[in-house]
């Protein structure tokens, strides 16, 4: 696993978060989006994973009531693959109970098995499917899961 340092994401992260959203989607969210949210007018909460001083992901979370909408969550496919989405997942649940939140939801892709996979790890369950969700036509899963989340080895016997 390749430790990373999360924090919050502020204005100065534009670019870097940019970087990674362009890398990772297809289509990305418009940039004007991301700096909206960077710069407050909205109520999006971003993480950023660092490591070195770079950028290598970000986590978008929003609070909905009692839930917590895991908007987004991308990492540069360079440093896919090595814990850093799973330390945003992990950090975005805890900054989710800390905000009142006692569940969270998300949408991933249903050719996404990789991702399903990972918050299978982490407590997600599926709670539905929305048709044509994204902008290609694909159909989105929603996955819930109780706060605070299960992290991954939890319950396992060595």
């Amino acid at each position: 696993m390749l430790p990373v340092e999360i924090d919050f994401c502020s204005p100065a992260d534009v670019d870097a978060v940019w970087a990674v959203e362009e890398a990772s989607f297809w289509p990305p969210w418009p940039r004007a989006v991301i700096e909206r949210d960077l710069a407050g007018e909205s109520d999006y909460l971003y993480l950023c994973a660092r490591a070195g001083g770079r950028a290598l992901g970000f986590a978008v979370l929003q609070k909905r009531g009692l839930w917590a909408e895991l908007a987004n969550i991308a990492v540069l496919p360079l440093y896919r693959k090595r814990g850093v989405a799973s330390q945003l997942l992990a950090a975005a649940g805890e900054i989710a109970s800390e905000i009142g939140c006692r569940a969270m939801s998300l949408r991933v892709r249903v050719s996404n098995t990789g991702a399903a996979a990972l918050y299978r790890l982490f407590g997600f369950s599926p709670a539905g499917r929305e048709r044509e969700y994204y902008a290609d036509g694909e159909d989105a899963f929603i996955m819930e899961a109780r706060l605070p989340l299960r992290l991954p080895g939890e319950g396992e016997q060595s």
